[in-house]
């Protein structure tokens, strides 16, 4: 496997830990842009992601 490939995986935390989705979009960011050198991929990959709503910002309820 190649060497930015596997140090890519070794990053990962380990299983079951939380992980924030900034974290997760960042990881596989760098994923694309590995991706990209290794494979001689043209073009952009792009990886986006969305943090849902916390409960702490929604509006309270009428009871």
């Amino acid at each position: 496997m190649n060497p930015l490939i596997a140090g890519l995986f070794e990053s990962l935390p380990p299983e079951g830990t939380t992980w924030t989705s900034e974290d997760a979009v960042g990881w596989l960011q760098a994923a694309a842009a590995n991706l990209r050198i290794v494979y001689k991929i043209q073009g952009n990959i792009s990886v986006t992601g969305e943090v849902p709503p916390s409960d702490d910002n929604r509006v309270p309820g009428g009871n």
